[in-house]
């Protein structure tokens, strides 16, 4: 689904033979182009013209107000566009520096074009395991200490970014230096699982797979709306919060967060669906002891493995609901040797499954289904 929109493109000529001023109407250039539809995902647009796409990210990062704007050209690059960053398409090769970036393109069945990445240790997909281990895909360093000589040796068409702070801009700059062409994939901004996973349009387009990706998003929707809909009528909604402390401080996903919208589409109730936080915030233990001692269903407790390791932790937690009566679930029922886990990698482009999973732990009666990303805590 698409609608029509006009862009403007100026085109001032200067005559010697003209005495006046006047710009005439032919001195204006109409180009038509297409705006292409994204639904839930906030962060990024698309907009085709007859030669080239103009990608734009208008929310990269938390606070950031900067419009990164990307330039897919299949001949000429267009005129104009003078801080915007030109990509030729459809791209052979591409760097990778975050694991969410891999599950977008194995989804579009492009697992070949990666020849170097970030985090190698940690992959989940097998496919590029065997490519790693058959040094198809080399190891390029974390964000902060990158391999740049190998980025320049091997010389990827593209370089999957992505943002978190001001030092972001400062890597982003010393690869374009390099003659490197580098976008970011914002994906992790989104508050809604549906708009991190439409993302996959915006990788698409670099490869020249729109209407894959667009096909692909819509099953995933299709999906995910129907079985968010077999839960909306069930009114009995059991309370859940979700974390545990990491070094001292407990990170609470907002009410507004991708997070609290599954739980709310998962038939739950989150006991800070009314913060109006679109990431995590920070919450004083005290405070998480007091409200959720009572509360039906504990999830999403890091690394931890077991109810002793838990109660480890804290004694207090021991007074739990959730814990007396065993209702402790955890999202790393996929996590590899090294400790990467496939819930961030190929979760980010399937909502529908981890959906899947959270309403087979609320809701055990509506769905036959094995968890997949999740598992309960012995």
């Amino acid at each position: 689904m698409k609608y029509l929109s006009l862009s403007l493109l100026l085109m001032i000529f200067f005559f010697s033979c003209k005495n006046d001023k006047t710009i005439d109407k032919e001195d204006f250039v109409v180009e038509e182009s297409v705006q292409d539809y994204v639904k839930y995902a906030k962060g990024f647009s698309i907009e085709t013209f007859s030669d080239y796409k103009v990608l734009t990210i208008s929310n990269a990062w938390k606070g950031e107000k900067t419009i990164f704007q990307y330039i897919l050209y299949r001949n000429e690059k267009p005129l104009g566009f003078e801080d915007a960053v030109f990509v030729k398409t459809p791209i052979k090769t591409i760097a990778c520096l975050s694991l969410t970036h891999l599950a977008f393109i194995d989804k579009l069945n492009q697992n070949k074009s990666i020849i170097a990445l970030s985090g190698c240790d940690y992959v989940s997909n097998l496919e590029i395991i065997n490519r790693i281990k058959t040094d198809k895909i080399k190891e390029i360093g974390k964000e902060q200490q990158l391999n740049y000589e190998m980025l320049i040796d091997n010389k990827p068409d593209l370089i999957m970014a992505y943002g978190i702070d001001e030092s972001s801009k400062k890597n982003l700059t010393k690869m374009k230096e390099l003659g490197l062409s580098v976008v970011l994939n914002a994906e992790y901004m989104e508050n809604h699982p549906l708009g991190q996973a439409e993302w996959i349009k915006f990788v698409a387009a670099f490869y020249e797979l729109d209407s894959e990706g667009d096909s692909i998003f819509s099953l995933i929707e299709k999906e995910y709306l129907e079985l968010k809909k077999q839960v909306a009528k069930i009114e009995s909604k059991p309370s859940v919060f979700l974390g545990m402390p990491w070094n001292g401080v407990w990170y609470m996903a907002g009410g507004e967060s991708f997070q609290a919208q599954l739980l709310r589409d998962a038939g739950a109730n989150y006991l800070w669906a009314n913060n109006e936080e679109k990431s995590n915030f920070t919450i004083d233990k005290e405070v998480i002891i007091d409200r959720a001692i009572d509360a039906d269903y504990w999830i999403n407790l890091n690394s931890y493995t077991t109810i002793n390791e838990v109660v480890a932790c804290d004694t207090k937690f021991s007074k739990f609901k959730s814990v007396k009566k065993n209702q402790l679930f955890n999202n790393n029922k996929r996590l590899n040797i090294s400790g990467g886990n496939d819930y961030w990698e190929s979760g980010i482009v399937n909502p529908q499954i981890v959906l899947k999973d959270l309403i087979t732990i609320f809701h055990p009666e509506v769905l036959n289904h094995e968890l997949f990303y999740y598992k309960k805590l012995d």
